[in-house]
């Protein structure tokens, strides 16, 4: 990182200094306003007390005399009185075999809750598998069902059946010809 880029630190001694200008300028402010602070009034408790005129040296010249101020009184709000406050409670020890037990219950419950989890998660994949085996099976059955579907429906098979049931070849063959409804005869023909 450059060195352009970091903050300055700043000097503790500085921040003090320019604390104590900033509350020497703030009461030399506060002194103009309200006037010399031997001048205000002190406050004891409700009661703003004026402090009793100072005297002034021989030499210097009388200045004028400055006008009294009277003392007031200044009404109390009704507050509520403060509770007591109440001292924090003492600190529970919890004897250490107890919490050592406790701890070792929860680690020794975790380790149960996950063999419980594993086992059945093995038992759902050995299901799992002995279904995809069965699915295996029921395909080849269903592909040699439909080979010997198709072999029976073959014309070869079809003409031996129907000689094995006393069936014979015709000598004409008798066409029906729609909408007209003609028939037509024709000679057995092989092909």
């Amino acid at each position: 990182m450059s060195d352009q880029y970091r903050r300055a630190q700043a000097d503790p001694e500085e921040i003090i200094k320019a604390a104590r200008r900033r509350a020497r300028a703030a009461s030399s402010r506060r002194r103009g306003l309200v006037g010399d602070a031997s001048d205000a009034p002190a406050f004891d408790g409700n009661l703003a007390v004026q402090p009793a005129p100072a005297e002034a040296p021989a030499e210097a010249p009388a200045a004028p005399a400055a006008p009294q101020r009277e003392t007031v009184v200044i009404p109390r709000t009704k507050t509520s009185e403060r509770t007591s406050a109440k001292p924090a409670p003492e600190p529970v020890e919890v004897p250490r075999p107890a919490f050592v037990g406790g701890i070792v219950g929860l680690v020794v419950a975790g380790i149960v809750g996950l063999l419980l989890l594993n086992s059945v998660i093995n038992e759902d994949a050995y299901h799992l598998q002995d279904l995809r085996n069965r699915s295996g099976e029921l395909n080849q059955t269903e592909q040699a069902l439909s080979d010997e579907l198709t072999n029976l429906n073959s014309p070869n098979n079809l003409e031996a059946q129907a000689s094995l049931f006393g069936m014979v070849r015709p000598d004409k063959v008798t066409y029906l010809y729609l909408p007209g409804g003609e028939t037509v005869e024709l000679p057995w023909n092989e092909d």
